[in-house]
């Protein structure tokens, strides 16, 4: 009887002692994070908003965690935690999941036109065997099979998406991304920020995005000038 009642305890006195080892650690967590923030000159946030949060899975505009500011090659970049929950019922039950993602936004100098460079899924394939090329489209052959270029104004597109940073794409150096304005954003699934060592080898992919696009236009017309 003693046995089974030391039994019975055991999944009571689990989240009794787990709940303070799992707080302690993100504690722990944050706190390097956080000293390595001010080693290097950045700025840590636990938590953050921002309009770009429109443009990642979920659209959660209070899904920002932990957020890091700080510069890269000269650039300004944010390396964040972005979350957001969805639900799902089977019957009695209701499930909800919690989808994590990683994020690097890097400032460009001055806003341009609208464009993506997006890795294409199955429908995205198919109706690229259906209809063909969109206007976008490189005329690399292995490129065009593997990515799509989603722009208002092709011409403009194949004019920042030139050779390197085609060539850079297909060796997989670098990650598919969107820019609207001057905000050039990517994501990944992932968890939290553990390493802060790895945050620049994050955000330096997204920086070899910005170095690889073609010429910048400033004298565009409808472009707003950047703030001095």
């Amino acid at each position: 009887m003693l046995v089974f009642g030391v039994m019975l305890g055991v999944p009571l006195v689990l989240p009794v002692v787990l709940l303070p080892i799992t707080i302690l650690a993100e504690r722990d967590r944050k706190t390097r994070l956080r000293d390595w923030a001010v080693a290097n000159g950045w700025t840590f946030r636990e938590r953050s908003a921002a309009s770009w949060t429109a443009r990642l899975p979920g659209r959660n505009r209070r899904g920002l965690g932990v957020t890091l500011t700080g510069r890269v090659g000269g650039r300004w970049v944010t390396v964040a935690e972005y979350s957001y929950e969805t639900t799902s019922s089977t019957g009695e039950s209701t499930t909800t999941t919690t989808h994590r993602y990683l994020v690097a936004l890097v400032l460009l100098d001055r806003p341009q036109p609208a464009l993506a460079v997006r890795q294409r899924g199955l429908m995205s394939q198919f109706g690229r065997a259906l209809f063909g090329d969109r206007p976008t489209a490189t005329g690399n052959a292995l490129f065009d099979a593997r990515f799509r270029i989603d722009a208002m104004a092709p011409a403009h597109a194949k004019a920042m998406v030139g050779p390197a940073l085609v060539a850079a794409h297909i060796a997989g150096a670098v990650p598919q991304w969107s820019l609207v304005g001057n905000e050039l954003l990517t994501f990944a699934p992932g968890g939290k920020l553990k390493d802060p060592n790895l945050i620049p080898w994050f955000a330096g992919q997204l920086c070899q995005v910005a170095d690889l696009l073609g010429p910048v236009d400033f004298a565009r017309p409808g472009l707003p000038d950047a703030p001095r």
